[in-house]
């Protein structure tokens, strides 16, 4: 009885190691006939001006186990493993910025997996793809439109698998590869500087604006009307003075905001801390941010960035940092636009503090003898566990204050 099971066992290893060579075997022969026999569309694949090599190949085995799969049309593992097995993964993704499909594995949202009439398998034309995620009127729906979006060139300028620059930018001063810094245009339309190495987008929308020369939605004062001599010595692009004493000529009030108790002033720094937060010539966002909210924020707390970019929770809105944020200083911790009230103000979460765990001065941390808030259990940036608490609701965030 034994022996007999033994040999049942052999017989079954070495059908198992049969059965795994003659699948990795015929992923290298051409099964385009035989598959073929049932599934009639694979003629249609050849009528495409692009075929997947594979699929020219007949090899339907490369990437379709043809028994069984736990993965959706017989796909022999899931699909991003499955193309960074021909295509290699450190190619593709060239930097630490990698576009969000590509993360998620999502490669044939933007490509199609047999044939195409689009170069790279496309499933369309660029700016019909990108469209699909990101809206078209915030990307083209202003008056002056740059000619590469009007042509729907997205990857003129940007990478759509990965980069080592922000908003996966093929490369540094990507402008000057089309746009001559020193030329006679250039120069005339510059005030007769020459603008090769400055940053073209201090100024300049990449993509679209309302203001000639698509310039950017909200200009500062002084470059509106022309003044560059107010900052900038005449004729140069040197600057008039080197520190913030330079805004404060025209915005001394906006000094008293950082004298809190916490606050963003730079302190030891001998440069213009102001220019780290605000460009002085246009701007897309409110108050002349040099770019969106928190990529702002996330240019110095590069540690909220990287914690919220794993956290399976998020709080909503994370993105609109002066939401919650005071920008200059204030008197509450982590300059909190309203203290400890700050989750409940302006209609947020009203109710919290009413009918859940206590917080406030009669709730006493027993870690910290400081009184709870919000943040005592709740991570206001992101978390691995639900409702962004900082340890599982079950138990183990309980018994952190409430031994057993």
């Amino acid at each position: 009885m034994r022996r007999a099971g033994i040999v049942t066992y052999l017989i079954a290893v070495v059908s198992v190691v049969v059965l795994c060579y003659g699948t990795a075997s015929a992923a290298k022969k051409d099964t385009r006939k035989l598959c073929a026999d049932c599934h009639k569309e694979v003629a249609g694949f050849f009528d495409k001006k692009r075929v997947h090599k594979p699929v020219a190949g007949g090899q339907c085995t490369a990437c379709h186990n043809p028994h069984a799969s736990k993965h959706k049309n017989l796909i022999g593992e899931s699909r991003d493993e499955l193309c960074y097995g021909c295509h290699k993964k450190d190619k593709l993704l060239k930097g630490n910025v990698v576009h969000q499909p590509v993360v998620e594995g999502l490669c044939l949202e933007c490509h199609a997996s047999h044939s195409s009439d689009k170069r790279a398998l496309l499933k369309g034309a660029e700016a019909e793809l990108c469209f699909g995620c990101h809206k078209k009127e915030n990307i083209e729906g202003k008056k002056f439109v740059h000619p590469e979006v009007r042509k729907g060139r997205c990857t003129t300028c940007h990478d759509p698998h990965g980069s080592t620059l922000e908003g996966l930018i093929v490369k540094n001063n990507m402008c000057i590869s089309c746009h001559k810094g020193g030329s006679k245009t250039l120069r005339t339309a510059h005030s007769g500087l020459n603008v090769s190495g400055t940053q073209c987008l201090s100024c300049h929308s990449p993509h679209s604006s309302d203001n000639r020369g698509i310039i950017k939605a909200n200009v500062h004062a002084p470059f509106a009307e022309g003044k560059c001599n107010v900052c900038h010595k005449q004729g140069s692009k040197e600057i008039v003075k080197a520190d913030y004493t330079m805004c404060l000529d025209c915005h001394e009030n906006s000094m008293q905001s950082f004298y809190k108790r916490y606050s963003h002033l730079m302190a030891g720094k001998d440069d213009n801390f102001c220019a780290d937060c605000h460009t002085p010539h246009a701007s897309d966002e409110r108050a002349l941010l040099r770019d969106r909210e928190d990529k702002t924020c996330w240019q110095c707390h590069e540690d909220t960035r990287s914690f919220t970019h794993s956290a399976r929770y998020i709080h909503p809105d994370l993105k609109k940092c002066l939401d919650c944020h005071v920008s200059h200083g204030s008197n509450a911790r982590y300059m909190l636009a309203a203290g400890d009230n700050t989750c409940s103000m302006e209609g947020c979460h009203p109710s919290q503090g009413r009918f859940t765990h206590p917080v406030g001065d009669d709730a006493i941390d027993p870690r910290s003898r400081e009184p709870m808030n919000c943040s005592t259990c709740h991570n206001p940036m992101g978390s691995p566990e639900e409702f962004i608490l900082r340890a599982g609701k079950v138990m183990e965030l309980c018994i952190k204050c409430h031994q057993i």
